[in-house]
């Protein structure tokens, strides 16, 4: 496995405007910014932690719209606790979340509408640096360090929430045409199996949580694989659990 050194920058948040990807424009923290939706209905703000913390974002929307924060690693894969939509008060538009921070590096906000439409919206966000809550870069928690895999050869992991191990990544290429099906066993644990498309890691092609012959660790998915292309399968546990050890393997037909 292989370590993964997170190099931290400047503390600053950074919000990417409607039509002009490379104009930026950085959001102070500790005070109240007016935001825009884009034509998709979402705005996405970068925030670079030069330590291990707590970042806590606040949103109010205008006019009736119904907003989700979500926050992600620099890949745009959601935190474990990176996501909220509780609606307070009734109200669609107010939501606010805690995410730690676990490692210094780059991190995102995106601020999204429920379902669809777009508006503008109020944003506030604050920082604290608290290095207990560091943990070791997870050698395999992102896709850029998955692990290949390879039909014929099973491969037996595992995954710790509480020491800092999320999930794990694996990938495959296929190299013809071809029907690739990936499986995870574990005696004990609950598992999730998720398979993404190359370089769009924030939202799943398919997933499942069947617990196959009723066994909460079996969980399989098969895809349909063009010649050269890459899929990205992601393991984790349903809920917060201890260490879990699984194997999983690969066929393609």
């Amino acid at each position: 496995m292989r370590t993964r050194v997170l190099l931290a920058a400047a503390l600053t948040f950074m919000v990417v405007l409607p039509g002009a990807a490379s104009a930026q424009q950085a959001l102070p923290l500790g005070s109240v910014t007016r935001g825009q939706m884009d034509s998709a209905g979402a705005a996405e703000y970068t925030f670079n932690a030069d330590s291990a913390g707590m970042l806590t974002v606040a949103v109010r929307g205008q006019g009736g719209v119904d907003l989700v924060i979500v926050v992600t690693d620099s890949l745009g894969q959601a935190l474990p606790d990176g996501r909220v939509d509780s609606d307070l008060g009734g109200d669609t538009g107010a939501e606010q979340l805690v995410a730690t921070l676990r490692s210094p590096g780059e991190y995102r906000v995106r601020v999204e509408t429920f379902g669809s439409g777009s508006g503008s919206f109020d944003i506030a966000a604050s920082w604290m640096s608290f290095p207990s809550v560091a943990v070791a870069p997870d050698p395999d928690g992102l896709p850029t360090a998955a692990t290949a895999l390879t039909p014929g050869t099973p491969i037996n992991d595992s995954i710790d929430p509480a020491a800092g191990d999320m999930w794990d990544w694996f990938v495959i290429t296929a190299d013809g045409n071809s029907v690739i099906t990936v499986v995870t066993s574990a005696a004990d644990g609950d598992l999730a199996l998720e398979v993404f498309n190359d370089g769009a890691f924030g939202e799943a092609v398919n997933r499942s949580d069947q617990d196959l012959q009723g066994v909460a660790g079996n969980e399989s998915i098969t895809v349909q694989a063009s010649a050269g292309q890459t899929y990205y399968f992601k393991v984790s546990p349903v809920f917060s659990q201890g260490r879990i050890e699984y194997q999983i393997r690969v066929g393609v037909m």
